[in-house]
């Protein structure tokens, strides 16, 4: 793919040029595939209103966004498709910033195949992987942060993801990213008009403001990426691992919290084998429940991989609800790293305790009985409050944001220090001009081609 001319970016650089804009006229199903009330085909570009009324004879240009009931022929044949809904949207009013139609029609593979087939033939393209939302990005409908939090509302395994997506959709994140980028430019405009009465030096004045406004602008980033953890959690799930010894309750659990009989669950110990997972959502965070082989030392070759497994497994939690029926409290916490993950110790078994359960720390559940469940859900919950940040208005869901954040929060680290060092104008104003730089990344104004392809080459086809 050829590229545009490349752009100037307002904080100095050079902009890595985007994608060239293809134009032509591209096709997709819009909708998930196989059996369903309805399908959405959609037709972009600018032969999109010319094959749609070879296909129907609705007065399409006539009502734009006007939904018409037509009945679909394919001009190769004069043979009736379907009756559907179609609807014009012009240019640039569209999703795409192009003429796009939308076509309605009865669900299943056979007719919305049978309609893209004839667009093609009358001269569409099918449609790359996000190639509708990669036109939207390069007609300026959207931004690379808000074109991400696009794909993150489609993929959305919880209502927090759903609320974090649409948010930054609707350009709560852009919309920072913008304003600190801003000041920081501000801030490069008051340097360069510095240095043209002092050559290079910044009297006392001016530099207590220079420090005063990059502290301000590191204050509000950092908050920016305390938000991170969240944005991971909700994008990736939260990875709750039901550990113990051999026979302490752990598939019972499992089941109970899932709903259903998932884990084998007999009175020999060992049963489990292998790690089981199921997905559920608790306290609106998408949760990733992992079911796993007790932790005992074997002489079973299959056993001991099962508890190898296990070991693996509490390495990458987040979560591990410890099951003891005995004493709980007494967990090792031999696979704790960096503060990860969180332990919960649970008394399993409750009905079976010879003597009082513990009252520290432990939560005494029983499943036979059905106590204790909803007690160890409000844990979990408080349990995953810990990564709700204070502000939710924008909240960074993707690790190349997180990266250039990083980046920008260097910078503008560096730059305090060379003030406060006393350094001279045009040292500092590289900094400044390397964050804001970074800043734009994130909403794709200095983002490489390379980066833009793949990350609209992970949305779906129809997308």
């Amino acid at each position: 793919m050829s590229l545009q001319q490349p752009r100037t970016d307002p904080s100095g650089h050079a902009a890595t040029p985007a994608p060239a804009y293809r134009n032509d006229t591209i096709v997709a199903l819009a909708t998930p595939p196989g059996r369903g009330g309805v399908a959405v085909v959609r037709l972009s570009g600018p032969l999109a209103l010319q094959l749609a009324i070879r296909l129907c004879d609705a007065p399409l240009a006539a009502k734009p966004r006007h939904a018409f009931l037509a009945r679909i022929t394919a001009p190769s044949d004069d043979r009736t498709l379907d009756q559907a809904l179609v609807t014009y949207f012009q240019a640039p009013a569209s999703f795409t910033g192009e003429d796009v139609v939308e076509f309605s029609t009865h669900g299943g593979h056979i007719t919305p195949a049978a309609l893209i087939r004839e667009l093609i033939r009358l001269d569409a393209r099918q449609a790359e992987p996000g190639e509708f939302s990669l036109r939207a990005f390069l007609n300026g409908k959207l931004d690379l942060a808000e074109a991400e939090a696009l794909n993150q509302l489609v993929s959305s395994l919880s209502t927090r993801g759903q609320a974090a997506a649409t948010q930054n959709l609707s350009g709560g994140l852009s919309r920072q990213i913008a304003t600190a980028r801003e000041d920081l430019l501000h801030l490069l405009t008051v340097l360069e008009h510095e240095m043209d009465f002092s050559e290079a030096e910044i009297d006392a004045t001016s530099l207590d403001e220079v420090q005063a406004r990059i502290t301000t602008s590191l204050d509000g980033l950092q908050r920016l990426r305390d938000t991170a953890p969240y944005g991971r959690v909700i994008r990736d799930g939260v990875r709750v691992v039901l550990a113990g010894p051999p026979n302490a309750g752990k598939s019972s659990l499992f089941n109970a919290l899932i709903g259903h009989e998932r884990a084998i669950v007999t009175a020999v110990p060992g049963t489990t084998r292998d790690s089981l997972e199921a997905w559920l959502e608790i306290a609106g965070f998408p949760v990733c429940l992992v079911d796993t082989a007790g932790l005992q030392e074997s002489s079973d070759a299959v056993e001991r991989l099962g508890i190898q497994r296990s070991h693996q497994e509490l390495a990458e939690a987040d979560i591990v609800l410890f099951l003891d029926p005995e004493d709980p409290l007494a967990v090792t916490t031999d696979f704790e790293s960096n503060g990860r993950p969180q332990i919960v110790p649970v008394l399993s078994k409750a009905d079976e305790f010879n003597g009082d359960p513990p009252i520290n720390g432990a939560i005494p559940t029983s499943v036979r009985r059905e106590d204790g469940l909803d007690l160890l859900l409000e844990q979990l919950h408080r349990t995953l409050d810990q990564w709700v940040p204070r502000n939710e208005s924008a909240i960074l869901t993707s690790d190349r944001q997180l990266a250039a954040l990083n980046v920008a929060l260097a910078c503008l680290e560096e730059a305090a220090t060379q003030v406060a060092a006393g350094q001279s104008i045009d040292i500092i104003s590289a900094q400044l001009h390397l964050a804001a730089h970074s800043l734009a990344e994130i909403i794709g104004e200095t983002t490489s081609e390379e980066l833009i392809q793949r990350i609209f080459s992970e949305f779906c086809v129809g997308k």
